[in-house]
């Protein structure tokens, strides 16, 4: 199916103000930000370090988990359903979803390797990711039969686009079903190490990191290149 890009949500939740700033912005502190960044939308923890430099507290970081949640479900939808679903249709699929990512967010794996100044408004932190390859093993068994028995139950040519939005409804559910089934077997694919910017914007008086990095990082740790 083709993939469509679709607006993601989360990018007010990284442009947080650090109480370090000032002058007080440090290798460590960048280092810290970035940890508690990955922690909160892919494992629904921070540390205390984290909260201070951010000023949030636990419940503002659940929230921020269950947003990662929900944008990632939302993506999942806008890349692989074409159809016009209806609302209690998408509700059901992206509650579906999301606890299926919070299965595989369970297991990510990255390391904060290091950071080192570039200049007064940009730190540059190398993080290594481990990516996941549970969609490599979920479209290795759909490529080997698991959904011929679905293909089975419509024609060639769709008849209508109800029909087609049902064909696309139920090749989700078997996709969440097939998740679960090799969520035992979840491996990962070589480490691959990226540099993110922990840049200050003088407009908001914000530390943050820049969209594109974030988004950059975000795309290793479950590879979609199946």
């Amino acid at each position: 199916m083709r993939k469509a890009i679709i607006t993601l949500l989360l990018l007010p939740a990284l442009l947080l103000p650090l109480s370090a700033c000032g002058g007080g912005m440090s290798d460590q502190t960048a280092m810290t930000y970035i940890q508690g960044t990955l922690d909160q939308n892919y494992l629904g923890k921070a540390d205390d370090d984290f909260m201070s430099i951010v000023d949030t507290d636990a419940e503002e970081v659940a929230e921020t988990y269950e947003g990662s949640l929900e944008t990632e479900a939302l993506f999942f939808l806008g890349s692989f359903v074409e159809s016009t679903l209806d609302q209690e249709t998408t509700d059901r699929l992206t509650a579906e979803l999301v606890e299926m990512y919070r299965e595989i967010y369970a297991h990510s794996k990255y390391t904060v390797d290091s950071a080192s100044q570039m200049d007064e408004n940009t730190y540059s932190v190398k993080v290594t990711v481990e990516p996941i390859d549970i969609f490599h093993q979920v479209a290795d068994a759909m490529a080997g039969g698991a959904v011929d028995e679905l293909n089975a139950k419509y024609p060639d040519e769709f008849e209508s686009e109800e029909q087609y939005a049902q064909y696309e409804v139920e090749w989700v559910e078997l996709f969440i079903d097939l998740t679960y089934e090799k969520l035992p077997d979840l491996g990962y694919l070589e480490p691959a190490s990226t540099l993110v910017q922990v840049t200050w914007d003088e407009t908001d008086e914000l530390w943050g990191i820049p969209d594109e990095d974030f988004w950059s990082l975000d795309a290793l740790i479950i590879d979609y290149n199946f």
